[in-house]
C-alpha cells in the first residue's frame, strides 16, 4: 500500500501541474512501470509488450512513469493543540505517522522537500532540497523538535511560505485548523499560486458534544484558560475551515485520532486516486 501512495504521489504531480511541467504521461522510458494497457493510436510502438499481446490477441504497451519532480513542502503546526488525544493516540501521534508516510512517499521520487514548522510564529524552516536521506533525517528532527510557543497562527505560517517559495509547488499542512480565523486571505493567495492540500487532523470530542441543555467547563490548551460553554450554543457553531475550503474549490484530506496507521495510508492512497482520476489542478 505505501508503494501503491509514492506510484500515486507521481502520478499526482504530474497532473496537479500540467502547463507548468510537462503533463503525466505514460512513457517507454522512465522511472517505474506504471501499467500495462492497450495500444492507441499514437502510442511509441517500441512500447508494445508481445507477452501481454500474444496472451491476449489485441496489442498491449508498456507504460512508465516519466522523471517529474517538483517541490514540496510540509507546513507542520506544532501548536499544544496536537498533543490533544482522548483516545489511544493523541494527534501530534497522528500527524507524526503521517508525515512520515508522505515524506517518503516524495523522497523516494527524488523531488524537493522542505518544511515550515509552527505555532503562533515560524518556529523552523527547511529549506526545500531534494535526496531521500536529508529529508527522512529532517523528519526525525521535527519530530523531536520543541516549540517555544504554544499557540496557533496559520496566517503567519501561510504568509511566510508566500514570501520563500516562488514556483509552484506541492504545499501539504498538518493540522487540527483549530486556530484564529484570520488567514482566508492568505489561503486564497497560497492556493492560487500553488497546490495545496491541507489534512485535518481532528479528535472527535473537540467537535462533539452530547446534545443536551446546560453548560460545560472546559480547558483551552494552549492558553490554558478555562471557559463556560453553553452546550445548546456551542452545537451550533460550525468549522470555518471546512467551509472556506469548499468557497476556495481546496481539497482536503481528514483523518481523526481514533484511525490506526491501516487507515491512514488507506485514506492517503484513496485521496490520491481521486484526485488523479478527476486530473488536473482545480479551478480557482
Amino acid at each position: 500500500m505505501k508503494r501503491r501512495i509514492r506510484l500515486s504521489l507521481q502520478r499526482l504531480i504530474g497532473n496537479l501541474f500540467e502547463g507548468v511541467f510537462s503533463s503525466y504521461v505514460n512513457a517507454l522510458h522512465g522511472l517505474e512501470l506504471d501499467e500495462i494497457r492497450q495500444y492507441q493510436p499514437g502510442d511509441d510502438c517500441k512500447s508494445i509488450d508481445w507477452k501481454a499481446t500474444a496472451k491476449t490477441g489485441k496489442l498491449h504497451v508498456r507504460m512508465k512513469l516519466v522523471d517529474k519532480r517538483v517541490t514540496i513542502v510540509f507546513l507542520v503546526d506544532k501548536s499544544r493543540s496536537e498533543k490533544f488525544g482522548s483516545f489511544f493516540n493523541t494527534k501530534e501521534y497522528v500527524q507524526s505517522g503521517v508525515l512520515s508516510i508522505l515524506v517518503h512517499a516524495a523522497a523516494e521520487t527524488g523531488n524537493e522537500i522542505g518544511f515550515v514548522t509552527f505555532t503562533n510564529k515560524v518556529e523552523n524552516y527547511i529549506r526545500p532540497k531534494a535526496g531521500e536521506k536529508e529529508a527522512l533525517i529532517n523528519v526525525q528532527n521535527i519530530l523531536r523538535e520543541t516549540p517555544e510557543n504554544a499557540r496557533t497562527d496559520l496566517n503567519v505560517a501561510f504568509k511566510f511560505l508566500l514570501g520563500k517559495i516562488s514556483s509552484p509547488a506541492l504545499i501539504f499542512i498538518l493540522s487540527d485548523f483549530l486556530a484564529s480565523y484570520n488567514y482566508e486571505h492568505s489561503l486564497k493567495t497560497l492556493s492560487y499560486l500553488h497546490e495545496v492540500i491541507p489534512i485535518v487532523i481532528s479528535d472527535r470530542t473537540e467537535t462533539t458534544l452530547p446534545h443536551a441543555k446546560g453548560f460545560l467547563t472546559a480547558r483551552d490548551i494552549e492558553t490554558g484558560t478555562i471557559k463556560l460553554l453553553d452546550i445548546p450554543t456551542a452545537l451550533e457553531v460550525s468549522l470555518p475551515h471546512l467551509a472556506l475550503f469548499r468557497k476556495l474549490n481546496i481539497d482536503h484530506l481528514a483523518i481523526s485520532a481514533e484511525d490506526d496507521e491501516e487507515m491512514w495510508i488507506t485514506k492517503i492512497s484513496e485521496f490520491f486516486d481521486r484526485r488523479i482520476r478527476r486530473g488536473g489542478r482545480r479551478r480557482r
